[in-house]
């Protein structure tokens, strides 16, 4: 298996989360952490408050791509991704 942790900036535009340069093939879980303390993101349109987190686990041989914003101003997000 391969773990990848990485923080990511979200902004209030759409874009794919994932926690190194580019997604890990074949992933089968990803775990997003919203580090701001009272800006709210959304993970594939599922609110996460600040300072909680939300897992996601996937087929690997599914290839899901996950969307993440921030609803205000930009924030950092702990990111983890396994294959």
């Amino acid at each position: 298996m391969t773990t990848v942790t990485g923080e990511k900036t979200m902004t209030n535009t759409s874009a794919a989360v994932f926690a190194g340069e580019s997604v890990l093939a074949n992933r089968v879980f990803l775990y997003v952490r919203n580090l701001d303390d009272c800006i709210q993101i959304k993970i594939n349109g599922r609110i996460v408050e600040p300072g909680e987190e939300i897992k996601l686990k996937f087929k690997a041989s599914d290839a899901t791509t996950i969307y993440g914003q921030s609803l205000g101003r930009a924030v950092k997000a702990l990111v983890q991704e396994v294959a």
